[in-house]
């Protein structure tokens, strides 16, 4: 089904660590909410655990477990399902740029090819689902950067480009293309932040970066990410925190101020607020001392 989506797009700004290639990620969340976002990565995404309706591009179909989709770079997408906190849903979710598979190699023309495909959107449906979704579920157990997770997802990708499971999803001739002057400005601005986000960092530095007046910033920055910029840097210092307290043993102070907390008190409240947990308690239910 195609539709016309009336909800403000907005640019997602998706983070990959710098000892990885692709990002993995597992949500876990009471629902999933409307978010009409895009970004410039290709996204594969298992929905595990879920129900409701998932759009694409202009397309609009209904999802449950097990769904499994292909997403092209630039294409606007979201899942949205209604309320339902007893059941809860999860997907997992990669993303990586297209240029990852840039290199003319003979062995890579059919993934090059299937991505080529992912610009509508692919839903996966049958045995190639299942075979798809059990290697993303394997990756899990694999350390993040490891030579492992890249195996299992060329594996995956092999097998989607030679599969006839793969169906379009938005219609003839769809295609989004982005504001260029005001992704530029945005990428500008977001780089800028990343570079500084262990320092004190002012809005009013970021706009001077951008060219903005504080107050064209905030109205420019709350407008492409949907976010404030406050929440944005927090937001960014907290995924920080959360893996330093995964995987190293770096003090829970040592870690607030790493990544750009002065304050630990606020570092303590702005973690809690975010995870429903403390800091400790964060780390202990990974089996950290």
């Amino acid at each position: 089904m195609q539709i016309r989506v009336r909800r403000r797009l907005q640019f997602e700004d998706i983070h990959v660590d710098a000892h990885e290639s692709f990002a993995y990620r597992h949500f876990r969340w009471p629902r999933f909410p409307f978010n009409w976002h895009y970004h410039p990565e290709i996204e594969l995404t298992l929905i595990a655990k879920g129900r409701g309706r998932r759009f694409v591009g202009d397309s609009v179909e209904e999802f449950r477990d097990g769904d499994l989709c292909l997403l092209g770079a630039n294409l606007p997408h979201t899942w949205t399902s209604a309320p339902d906190s007893a059941r809860g849903v999860h997907s997992i979710v990669i993303q990586f740029l297209p240029d990852l598979w840039r290199a003319d190699l003979a062995e890579w023309r059919g993934v090059r090819a299937l991505l080529a495909k992912s610009q509508r959107g692919l839903s996966i449906t049958g045995p190639t689902r299942r075979s798809v979704a059990d290697l993303m579920k394997q990756m899990a157990r694999h350390r993040a950067g490891s030579w492992r997770r890249w195996q299992l997802l060329t594996e995956a990708l092999g097998i989607l480009s030679e599969s006839r499971d793969c169906a379009p999803l938005a219609g003839h001739g769809y295609e989004h293309v982005p504001n260029q002057q005001t992704d530029r400005k945005l990428g500008r601005v977001l780089r800028f932040i990343d570079e500084h986000r262990h320092e004190a960092l002012a809005q009013q530095a970021v706009a001077n970066s951008a060219g903005l007046s504080p107050a064209a910033f905030s109205r420019f920055f709350k407008r492409a990410t949907g976010k404030t910029f406050v929440a944005y840097v927090n937001d960014l210092r907290l995924r920080e925190a959360c893996r330093a307290l995964l995987e190293t043993d770096q003090s829970i102070t040592e870690i607030a101020y790493a990544a750009g907390f002065n304050n630990l008190s606020h570092f303590h409240q702005q973690f809690r607020q975010a995870t429903g947990k403390s800091p400790r308690e964060y780390r202990a239910q990974a089996g950290h001392s």
